[in-house]
């Protein structure tokens, strides 16, 4: 598999796929609809193949302790207290349900060994912590806290919920750091291919404020560095995903790693564990309240499905290995405001199929390498599947008051879907500025600047219906507003500097109206409805400032039209006569009489001709006839 982003953006469908606990109702990949579309960035660096096997491994081991925990609640095993499970070569620290909330000082109590103040006031954690439902991790300090979670090529240190909460709480003047961290080489673990630590949230609540994310997660989006995802039973992996684990496993001799504090209830003993089903009744979706959060050079900036009334405000991701925040799946009423995602590998934000409700407001998506703001509302499948899948669209999103800039391909993308709203934003130098596709029905673009598109300031396309562009002002780019098999109305909008058409519909699926448009550029026309199919009702555009130019192909046709060159034809037939008569002027000739060469019959003859003088003897009536004229005569 190549490591071209093209794999680093399949990590987000991964998320789905392969990533099977904590996410909700994922399609089957036969299931969906929409083929992948054109993919630009920046290039993942890790090793697609083991990573996603140490994917594999983090499900297989949050499975586990699961259904520990389950054994562990109804025997009481555990006695009540928190404890410690062996699993693979780490351990995991799960702190059980409790009315207060764990706090550094816990974390010192239960692992005294693994969780280490360091010399400059920092905290190394070198095992895993499972937060359990009905717990709460709290993490705050007012000294200013730097939680360093131990990774290597040996082993990573991961904080995980199991419906329980984790509160990360710091200060303007002195937020929080969560980074991974190398014990050896004293630096932040770079390095994905061997795995990386991460944190995630599922199935219950997370509060982060003030706090930078740096240096987390790998791969998938659940392990990206940090996740909040909802709750669904767990697929069975399959038998080739099984027998890679197993191989990897077998290929890592790793010693008995040594256990710090008191190992309350390892594995393998007390219970036979591995053959009971978690019960993930009891948690279902995810809820967060985030704020004043940095996410830099982790794999996903924040990856969040099967999530419910989450809020994001004044944060920054920048420099994500794949997309900045992602909302994926079952994402509902989320609000993100005042946040910034710049110089992502992928997309700045990304709203994938099955959220609604969703309001981007007031963000900026800077220098991102593909689209700064993608939404996607298709349906997951197109029939009857085996999960019984819904199939229609998803929509109610809304993109206001933002700024989308320099991003390496559009500003906006909207792909699918209904009911979707772009207001008021400002789409600065891309290749297309906002782009609708793939059968959005009910979109409204309104009242934003789109500037310096290479291409096409607003391109509607492949069925899209119900499309009102209104009151947007456009500069550059070769179209302004472009309608291919769409269908809407083009209203109010002030296009400048275009260099083709102002306005251009192609195909259009039904009746469209283009009125009241201003449009200054240069090129064929200001308003091209010549290729649209269907009514079009074009009225009060504004099209003086146009600069109207035509290529010689165009200027020849319309040109030799039938009727054109046989009045071509008779015109330079009269031409030509006059020509030649003046150049006969020219040579001395003059005009005569049309019959000055004839002769008058009188010319020819004597008077009367008669028969006698012709020789001819006349009849005798005619003879008798003339002697008694001739004597009445006399």
């Amino acid at each position: 598999m190549s490591a071209r982003i093209a794999a680093a953006v399949a990590a987000t469908a991964l998320a789905a796929a392969s990533v099977t606990f904590g996410l909700a109702a994922p399609a089957a990949a036969a299931e969906d609809v929409a083929a992948p579309v054109a993919v630009t960035g920046d290039e993942y660096p890790g090793d697609p193949t083991l990573e996603a096997i140490l994917v594999a491994q983090e499900e297989r081991r949050l499975v586990e302790v699961r259904s520990i925990s389950n054994a562990a609640g109804w025997t009481n095993v555990n006695q009540g207290r928190p404890y410690r499970l062996v699993t693979g070569n780490s351990y995991t620290l799960v702190l059980i349900r409790r009315d207060s909330a764990y706090t550094l000082d816990d974390l010192e109590r239960f692992a005294p060994g693994t969780f280490v103040r360091q010399p400059d006031g920092s905290y190394v954690l070198s095992e895993n912590i499972v937060v359990e439902q009905g717990a709460t991790l709290h993490l705050e300090d007012p000294e200013g806290l730097d939680l360093r979670l131990a990774s290597n090529e040996d082993r990573f240190a991961s904080i995980v919920t199991l419906g329980g909460s984790v509160e990360i709480v710091g200060s303007a003047d002195k937020p929080v750091t969560v980074t991974s961290w190398d014990p050896i080489s004293g630096e932040p673990d770079v390095t994905t291919d061997d795995g990386r630590s991460y944190l995630r949230i599922i199935g219950g609540h997370a509060e982060f404020s003030h706090v930078q994310f740096e240096n987390l997660g790998f791969w998938s989006g659940a392990t990206g560095g940090v996740s909040l995802t909802g709750t669904e039973v767990p697929e069975v992996l399959s038998d080739d995903a099984t027998t890679n684990l197993e191989r990897n496993q077998q290929a890592d001799t790793v010693s008995t790693p040594q256990v710090f504090g008191e190992e309350l209830y390892p594995v393998g003993e007390e219970i036979e564990t591995l053959g009971l089903e978690p019960d993930l009744d009891a948690y279902s979706y995810v809820s967060a309240v985030i704020h004043d959060v940095e996410s830099r050079n982790n794999a996903f900036g924040m990856f969040i499905t099967s999530a419910d009334g989450v809020e994001i405000k004044d944060s920054l991701i920048e420099n994500n290995l794949v997309d900045g925040l992602v909302l994926h799946r079952y994402v509902t009423n989320t609000l993100v405001r005042n946040t910034t995602a710049a110089h992502n590998g992928v997309d700045g934000f990304s709203l994938t199929r099955a959220t609604t409700g969703i309001v981007l407001d007031r963000i900026d998506a800077t220098g991102n390498g593909r689209n700064g703001v993608t939404i996607e509302g298709g349906p997951l499948a197109e029939g009857p599947s085996a999960t019984g899948t819904p199939v229609g669209d998803y929509g109610n999103n809304a993109l206001t008051n933002s700024t989308m800039t320099n991003n390496g391909r559009y500003g906006v993308d909207v792909i699918g879907g209904t009911k979707i709203v772009i207001d008021g934003n400002t789409v600065t130098d891309h290749t297309m500025g906002i782009v609708v596709s793939n059968g959005v029905a009910d979109v409204t673009v309104s009242d934003n600047i789109v500037e310096d598109s290479l291409e096409q300031g607003i391109a509607l396309r492949n069925g899209v219906t119900d499309a009102l562009v209104q009151g947007n002002s456009i500069v550059g780019g070769e179209v302004g507003v472009y309608l291919r098999d769409a269908g809407g109305t083009v209203d109010r909008n002030e296009i400048s500097a275009v260099t083709n058409h102002g306005v251009t519909l192609i195909d259009q699926t039904q009746i469209s109206t283009v009125t009241d448009n201003e449009v200054a550029g240069i090129g064929p026309s200001a308003v091209d409805v010549a290729r649209a199919d269907g009514e079009v009702v074009v009225s009060g555009n504004r099209v003086e400032a146009w600069q109207g130019t035509k290529p010689l192909d165009v200027i020849l046709r319309s040109i030799f039209q039938p009727l054109t060159v046989m009045w071509l034809t008779l015109g330079l037939l009269v031409v030509v006569t006059a020509v030649t008569g003046v150049r006969r002027r020219r040579r001395g000739h003059t005009i005569s009489h049309p019959y000055a060469g004839q002769a008058p019959l009188s010319a020819l003859t004597a008077g009367v001709a008669t028969p006698e003088s012709l020789g001819l003897t006349p009849p005798s009536w005619l003879t008798g006839h003339r002697n008694t004229t001739q004597g009445e005569a006399r």
